[in-house]
């Protein structure tokens, strides 16, 4: 009886168990699926769901921000200038003083190189190959890179109204009458003045244009009398000088304000593409700059003779403050360096016309 008794209360506690067991797994299973959604979700998963969660909210607001805000793909840029050691006028003062660089940081634009060239058509060729991200020129080379069908766009004006000088050997011709050889930098604004001058004189067939690609070395070839004359920037210093010391003053763009010309700020459409909205960042950077420039011309001429070696009082006379445009892009300037592309396509040296509204980035 013992045994049979013990068998049979064995096998109903087994029983027990195994009910006991079932109901727990089944209880289990309806609260995983009941309550799952108060476990921790997986990281980012607030952002895929869409949440109203407090972490998903800061997350969509902060995506949304930095849609407002553009942001550049590189953290340098590269900007080209022709000079031999630091950019001059608004540009060089903000970045002397840091104006510019400070402008820049919020967008992701951590460091600045500043590049040096001879010659605005060199430069002009480093900008369109990608190696240089922001040039500054003369409006010549550009323009005539832009004909080319060159992807470049306009971003403001560092001067509208720069004068060339036509300037002559000291024992060769001394009026523009006389002149058998003159040289100059092709491709650059110099060039188109020297061009325009002498068909404004009749002298086209008269003179031989020679181009020689440095001022150093054109200077060079008037002092060892290989031409009678060649034409410069009147912020060249080295010019100035010469003029000082006695070589004639055979013209200057000033007698013919048609002749004038813009120096130019342009970078590339793919520039744009890395750092939209650029032009606007810029621009906002030399606003500020000018006002502090403005504000403390006697350190900025102090520093810019440092910098260049130029005697203060020597830039006060061929790089003067009241020069520099108050504005990126004034309508005088506009008109300026339409009239400068005009010329360039009426004399076949540029390749295509095109529209300047077109090529200013807005």
């Amino acid at each position: 009886m013992y045994s049979t008794r013990s068998a049979t209360q064995t096998k109903t506690s087994r029983s027990r168990i195994i009910l006991s067991l079932s109901l727990l797994l089944v209880l289990m299973l309806v609260l995983q699926a009941c309550g799952g959604g108060s476990q921790p979700p997986a990281a980012g998963s607030e952002s895929r769901s869409g949440s109203n969660s407090s972490g998903s909210h800061t997350e969509q607001t902060a995506s949304e921000e930095t849609g407002s805000t553009p942001q550049a793909s590189v953290d340098t840029l590269v900007y080209g200038f022709v000079g031999t050691n630091q950019p001059g006028a608004i540009e060089g003062w903000g970045f002397h003083t840091g104006i510019i660089q400070e402008e820049l940081k919020p967008y992701g634009i951590n460091n600045v190189e500043l590049v040096p060239f001879q010659t605005g058509p060199d430069l002009n060729e480093s900008v369109i190959s990608g190696r240089i991200d922001v040039g500054n020129s003369g409006d010549t080379p550009a323009l005539l890179a832009r004909s080319t069908g060159a992807k470049t766009r306009l971003v403001n004006f560092t001067n509208t109204e720069v004068n060339s000088v036509l300037i002559g050997r000291k024992d060769g011709p001394q009026t523009v009458e006389e002149l058998k050889k003159v040289a100059v930098v092709k491709g650059s604004l110099m060039y188109r003045f020297l061009v325009g001058y002498l068909e404004e004189k009749g002298l086209t067939d008269q003179v031989e244009v020679i181009n020689i690609n440095s001022i150093p070395d054109t200077e060079a070839a008037l002092l060892r009398g290989e031409i009678d004359a060649y034409a410069y920037g009147s912020a060249f210093y080295s010019g100035y000088k010469l003029l000082q010391e006695g070589h004639p003053l055979l013209a200057e763009s000033r007698e013919y304000p048609h002749l004038l010309s813009v120096s130019v700020v342009y970078t590339t459409d793919d520039y744009l593409e890395k750092f939209p909205g650029f032009q606007d960042v810029w621009r906002e950077a030399l606003r500020k700059s000018y006002e502090d420039l403005s504000a403390k011309p006697d350190e900025y001429y102090a520093w810019l003779a440092e910098s260049t070696g130029t005697p203060e009082e020597a830039l006060r006379e061929i790089q003067p403050i009241e020069l520099l445009p108050t504005e990126a892009l004034s309508a005088e300037g506009i008109e300026r360096i339409k009239a400068s592309k005009d010329f360039l396509v009426a004399e076949n040296l540029a390749r295509r016309d095109f529209d300047i509204d077109e090529w200013i980035v807005n």
